[in-house]
């Protein structure tokens, strides 16, 4: 068996980190620094001192076969790489997604979650099916998002379990896997989320509205509000007055150096980590209108 991974973005980053620590470095497919798809893709070229790196350009797996040089033998697992890559892919492909799969299928798996509140989510590993995320399971591992928890504590998480899942097929093959089928019963898909929806509404309560925050912070774009000419996008919040009347929405209550509180709906929140065109800035430099 030959162990290749598929991962181009901030998720297999992490994972290469994880699986330097154990000294593993599998052949890794990923595109070159000009081919990135996406605002989340990374360059991995420093990572090719230590892992064998595969670099391609195309999003087709017959338009790179000549340089990926897969065979029946191959094992192909996927971190956040397309589908649509694998046509004509000659091996046995697994994909992995952030949730307990058949939950939070599709895109924005990771945002919706932290919006809804959930503190139990996981690692679902999968063989490629007809469905997309829809495949028979290999495996489920737990993840927990804690209250202070951020995308990119999730992120660790998520590749430490990869990272996990990876040596252990290594070590022991496919055989030990029972696939699953999934239950469709409990299945549902996500579209994928846009800037206009992280929206900051202060008319929320301040426990849903500290979800929201959290959903779309780093690496994602960002959950924001205007005010005067200015477009701030909040990266950090908290909050300890989760209900009650504070003022009107949207009104400032306090400035100090942790941040700046804000009554909302129902509650209070605190707006620790703020940016203005990129640029950090301190509670007293915010303009509140």
């Amino acid at each position: 068996m030959r162990l290749l991974l598929f991962t181009s973005n901030i998720t297999g980053e992490l994972l290469l980190e994880k699986l330097d620590s154990y000294s593993f470095y599998p052949d890794t497919v990923t595109y070159t620094p000009g081919a990135r798809r996406t605002a989340l893709s990374r360059d991995f070229s420093p990572f090719a001192m230590k892992f064998p790196l595969i670099q391609i350009s195309r999003n087709r797996y017959s338009e790179e076969e000549g340089r990926i040089k897969a065979d029946a033998d191959t094992v192909a697992v996927c971190i956040d790489w397309t589908k649509d890559f694998f046509h004509d892919f000659p091996g046995y492909i697994i994909y992995s997604h952030p949730s307990l799969l058949p939950m939070y299928r599709g895109y924005s798996a990771i945002t919706e979650q932290f919006a809804r509140g959930v503190v139990r989510s996981g690692a679902s590993f999968y063989k490629a099916g007809e469905k997309i995320d829809g495949g028979d399971i290999l495996r489920r591992e737990n993840i927990s998002i804690d209250f202070k928890d951020y995308p990119i504590d999730f992120l660790e998480k998520y590749a430490e379990c990869a990272a996990s899942f990876i040596l252990d097929l290594a070590d022991n093959g496919l055989e030990q896997f029972t696939p699953e089928p999934q239950d469709e019963t409990k299945a549902f898909y996500l579209a994928r989320k846009r800037k206009k929806e992280a929206v900051i509404d202060f008319n929320r309560d301040a426990f849903s509205l500290y979800n929201h925050i959290r959903a779309f912070s780093r690496p994602f774009f960002g959950a924001y509000f205007r005010s005067g000419c200015k477009e701030y996008t909040v990266w950090k919040a908290s909050t300890e007055k989760w209900q009650g009347e504070y003022g009107e929405p949207g009104t400032v209550l306090s400035r100090d150096s942790a941040g700046i509180e804000i009554a909302c709906g129902s509650g209070a929140i605190m707006l620790e980590e703020v940016e203005c065109d990129g640029l950090s800035i301190r509670p007293d430099e915010l303009e509140f209108s």
